[in-house]
């Protein structure tokens, strides 16, 4: 099974291609569901799976995967999830005001959380920067999706 860890859900390209992927899951016969705050009424894409607030996430035993590098830092009291997941999806990270290393440390060099970039280049330079990052997941992929459950 997997669960998509995610704040608010809002119209933004990262969170439409995540539902909509999502969705692709459940109609491939993949289990997933969806931790999160709120998914805002006006949200553009219908969510076809469960839908559980974040806290729920804390019992979870399937693979734990998340594009937000904030939300990231709650993996590491994810005790109970079979594998834990940071998708770095854009680069946009580098731009968190404050940013501290800790935040860095806690998520990204931690050995039992695996970290997913979006192209080629960005393998590259998290390689560089961080660890080599487990897969390669282009927009929300299902394909790699189903190889993480």
């Amino acid at each position: 099974m997997i669960g998509i860890l995610m704040g608010t859900v809002h119209d933004s390209p990262k969170n439409i291609l995540a539902v909509k992927s999502i969705n692709k899951l459940r109609e491939a016969g993949v289990e997933s569901c969806l931790f999160c705050d709120v998914v805002q009424r006006n949200f553009s894409v219908p969510v076809e799976t469960n839908v559980l607030q974040k806290a729920q996430a804390f019992n979870f035993n399937g693979a734990v995967i998340t594009h937000d590098l904030a939300i990231a830092q709650e993996l590491n009291h994810m005790v109970y999830a079979k594998s834990r997941y940071v998708y770095l999806y854009d680069l946009d990270w580098m731009l968190i005001p404050k940013l501290q290393f800790g935040h860095i440390r806690n998520t990204l060099l931690r050995e039992d959380i695996e970290i997913i970039v979006r192209s080629d280049s960005h393998y590259k330079l998290i390689s560089g920067l961080f660890k080599k990052p487990k897969h390669i997941m282009k927009y929300w992929d299902v394909n790699v999706l189903k190889e993480l459950d």
